[in-house]
This record gives C-alpha cells, structure tokens and sequence, in this order.
C-alpha cells in the first residue's frame, strides 16, 4: 500500500503533466502558425525580390537606352555638376573636341576649354571651342540647368553642334556667286575690248605694209602686234572662264587621262622627272579633254616652280565614291598668305600670268561635281589633290 505522501506526489506530477500537455498544445499550435507566417513571409519576399529584379532589369534597359540615345545623338553634349566638373562627355562632344572622355571626366570645364561654363539669359549662342590640337572651333551651343524631381538644381548641361562645315559651305556659295559675277563681267569686258582691239589689229598690218622692210618703226609695228596677241589671249580666256561650261562625260581609264595629259609637254627630262602611279584597272565618268586640261595646266606650273633638279609626283587612287589624283612636286612652294587665292581669277604670281589658269581649273572640277584643294610648304613643294565621282 502507498503512504499518502506517495499518492500526494503522484497527484501532483499528474497535474503538471496535464498543465505541460496543454502547454505543448499551445506551442505546437503557435509554431504551426509562425510557419504559417514565416512561409508566406518567405513567399512575399520572393515576390518583391522579383519585382526588385524586374525594376531594376527595367531601370538598367532604360538607362541603357538613355546612354545610346545620349551616344548616338550629333550634337555635343557636356554636362558637369554644381562645381563646373565634368561628369558627362558623349561621343560626339569627343569627335568635336578631339578629347577622349576619359581625359575630361572629373576635371573643370575651365581647366579643360579655357572658359567659363556660364548660363547666360540669351543661353543660344555662338562660340568658340578651343580643341585638343588647340584649334578654335566655331560651335553653336545651349546652356541650360539639370534639376531633380524637386527643383532643386544639381548641375549643368550644355548642347553644341559643330559649325565648321555649315560656314565653310557659306562661304564656298558666297565665293560661287562671286566668280559668277566675275565671269559675267568678264564676258562683258571682252566682248567691249576685242572690237577696238580688231581695228588696232588692222592699222597696225596697214602701217607695216606702208613702212619699207628696213625701216626702223617696222621693230614698233611688231610690237602692237605683240601686244595684241597677248590682249586677244587675254581677252579668250576671259570668254572661256565666262562661258558655262558643257560636259561630255564618258568612263574613260584613268592612268589613259594621266599619261595623255603629259604627252606634250615641254620640260627638261635630265632636271625634272615625272612619276606616275596609277593601277589601270581605276575608270571615271569625266569629260576626258576638260580633265586633260586640268592636269596639264597644274603639271606646268609644277614644272615652272622647279629651279633646278626636281620630281613631280603624279598618284591615282579610288578614295570612297570618288577618284583622287595627287600631283606633288618639290619647287619652291607657295606662301601661306597666298595659297587660299591661286584658284581665284585674275590672281597670279607670274609676270604675264592672267591668273585665270587655275581658276577655270577649279571651274571644270566644279562642273564634274568634284573638289580640289592645295598644300604646300615654302622651299618643300606644293600638292594639288582633285577627287572626282566615280
């Protein structure tokens, strides 16, 4: 038999044990639910986590797409921040300038340009760009503040575009339509001097058949006559630059062009050599005399230029659409000041020179639709490089 503190003991623990079970009840069901919980906290964070993604797969696509958009635009953009420094440099600011973005990111505009980043109340102006060659180039540029969604100004961007090309046209028209009233006036001059000078002309052959052979105002005679040819030379190349030019354009081979030009020329062969590279499979659609013309009056006056031993260089190529034909030479070269006006009418450095050789050279290029252009030194030589369509 059990002794009553044996029963009181057993009693006790029966309770606890009854207290403990529903204890565990009471845990297992709260843990049941903090799974509950915890299992659909772990859903919703894999779903924001995937709406995180999302954005942020969006948020890269569309700065992306703003870096390529900001790329592949033509205008400059710069765009620096509340102290002038650079933080935004596109490709085009870095083909304008010559400055790769990573020369430029992190520095002062000023350090950079050599002036100010300034936002003035007209902001559309016209500048001048100073270039890594150090070369000032002509752009025209909008200034204007970068603000945030609370406008609140964090820096400044400004939008330039090149206007080289744009003023390089301007004045090309502009030197057009000068040379075109030239050649108008021209036409007129001629025209009012070759009568007069057709009579002259003719009292002067009437005065040498009065005069004895050996009469000493036959030397004087000869000399009006002179002058005349020389006036009605003149006066035929007024007339030829005046007159519009007609083409007759056929595909001829270009080294053909090249060698026929220099068939009859005059020069001595032991001083001066003539070298001509030109592969003979190169053809252009081009008036075949008009460019014979060309080459020949510019090998002549490389010859001319040359005082003693010289090379004249003479190089066809295909260059793009077009066909390019270099001719060098090592003479004396042309001053700075004067090389932009070899092509202009009446300008030339020679004593009886009319100065419309070159100048109807540049014409008949022109009219083909091509370009040609000078570079000499002083004392090196001088290059002239046509290019005409294929």
């Amino acid at each position: 038999m059990m002794s009553k503190s044996t029963e009181k003991m057993i009693s006790i623990s029966q309770v606890d044990l009854e207290n403990l079970t529903k204890a565990l009840e009471e845990f297992t069901k709260t843990s049941q639910s903090w799974e509950q919980a915890y299992s659909l906290l772990q859903k919703r964070i894999s779903e924001l986590n995937h709406e995180l993604e999302l954005k942020n797969h969006e948020l890269a696509m569309t700065s992306e797409y703003l870096s390529n958009l900001l790329e592949s635009i033509s205008d400059g953009v710069i765009a620096v921040d509340l102290d002038d420094k650079i933080n935004r440099f596109n490709r085009s600011a870095s083909i304008i300038s010559g400055y790769e973005p990573s020369e430029v990111l992190g520095k002062h505009f000023s350090e950079v340009f050599n002036r100010s980043f300034s936002i003035e109340e007209n902001n559309e102006n016209t500048y001048q760009l100073c270039s890594k060659t150090g070369r000032l180039i002509p752009i025209a540029e909008r200034n204007s503040l970068i603000t945030d969604s609370h406008g609140n100004v964090i820096g400044k961007v400004k939008v330039f575009q090149d206007l080289s090309e744009i003023l390089e046209l301007r004045a090309h028209i502009q030197h057009k339509e000068r040379l075109a009233l030239i050649g108008e006036m021209s036409a007129t001059i001629a025209h009012e001097i070759r009568n007069p000078l057709g009579g002259i002309r003719g009292f002067a052959s009437f005065l040498a058949q009065d005069l004895p052979e050996d009469d000493p105002r036959q030397r004087f005679v000869k000399k009006i006559m002179q002058g005349i040819q020389t006036l009605e030379h003149t006066i035929n190349d007024l007339l030829e630059y005046a007159r519009p030019i007609e083409l007759r354009q056929e595909p001829k081979p270009l080294c053909e062009l090249i060698r026929s030009s220099l068939e009859f020329l005059s020069y001595d062969k032991k001083n001066i050599s003539i070298l001509v590279e030109c592969p003979p499979e190169i053809k252009a659609n081009l008036d075949f005399n008009r460019i014979k013309q060309v080459i020949s009056n510019i090998v002549v006056n490389a010859i001319q230029s040359i005082s003693k031993q010289g090379l004249i260089k003479i190089k066809g190529e295909v260059e793009n659409k077009y066909v390019r034909i270099e001719i060098q030479d090592n003479g004396c070269g042309i001053k700075p000041e004067i090389l932009p006006k070899i092509f202009s009418p009446f300008f030339s450095t020679k004593e009886r020179g009319t100065g419309l050789g070159l100048a109807l050279c540049a014409k008949i290029i022109d009219a083909h639709g091509g370009q040609i252009k000078a570079e000499s030194i002083v004392g090196e030589g001088t290059t002239i490089t046509i290019w005409l369509p294929i």
